[in-house]
């Protein structure tokens, strides 16, 4: 019988600017697995496998485009999902070398964070591994200042109406190229790539919970035309609107 089971939770509070969740995967057990398709969220992840006993862990940058995962017949995962801009300041390097990759913990260790690797790993359920993951993010974060692009990165998420990359560097009060390399730094992407992606998140909010048509789903999420909004759904999920739904 295969069987999965997967688990999130929120972060502390004054952590939630910077990750998004926590989240666990345990599955078991005869079934060969299966395959998923995973899509872009603006995020990148520290995974961490303890399938075997030890613990293997990896990062996985921000990603510019669905890709279909295969699952083994036993898994025991767990991972940090960050908000966008969120594992910069931890990292100590450009969130550009893990776009669309994925990059072994020992091959790019973080500069300011020591994750609690082993304690992960003997903790006896999930919301210990969170209690951890908090207290020792918390810990980190009180010798460091914030990260200006962390915030704003945060901000878009919320705004109404997504700003063109013009607006937004008159907002910010950084020329079009500093915004550039702040976004290819602190995410990976550039901002337009990056509110590209919000407003397909968007488009996709409303295509699943509100049930809206296509017509409707590209005039709400501001796309210039209905095949402007199937082009670019497709170019970030992989298929057309209609097979997602």
């Amino acid at each position: 019988m295969h069987v999965m089971s997967y688990c999130e939770s929120p972060p502390a509070l004054p952590l939630r600017h910077m990750v998004a969740a926590y989240w666990c995967i345990e599955q078991n057990e005869t079934d060969a697995g299966g395959m998923y398709r995973v899509l872009p969220d603006g995020c990148a992840d520290l995974i961490c496998d303890f399938t075997a006993g030890t613990v293997q862990a990896r990062w996985v940058g921000t990603m510019t485009h669905a890709v279909l995962v295969s699952t083994g017949s036993t898994q025991r995962l767990f991972g940090i999902r960050f908000a966008s801009g969120g594992l910069f300041p931890l990292l100590g390097a450009p969130l550009s070398l893990l776009v669309d990759r994925v990059a072994e913990l020992d091959a790019l260790p973080a500069r300011y964070w020591q994750p609690p690797l082993e304690a992960w790993r003997d903790a006896p359920d999930f919301s210990t591994r969170c209690a951890l993951a908090d207290a020792s993010l918390i810990a980190t974060l009180d010798g460091h200042a914030g990260d200006g692009a962390t915030a704003l990165l945060h901000a878009l998420r919320h705004v109404e109406v997504l700003p063109t990359v013009a607006e937004l560097s008159r907002r910010t009060g950084l020329g079009v190229r500093s915004l550039q390399r702040r976004f290819i730094e602190s995410l990976g992407v550039s901002p337009r790539q990056h509110l590209c992606y919000l407003r397909f998140e968007r488009a996709r909010h409303l295509l699943e919970f509100h049930h809206a048509g296509a017509a409707e789903v590209a005039l709400a999420a501001g796309y210039s035309d209905q095949a402007h909004f199937v082009r670019e759904f497709r170019r970030f999920a992989g298929v057309t609107p209609g097979r997602w739904c």
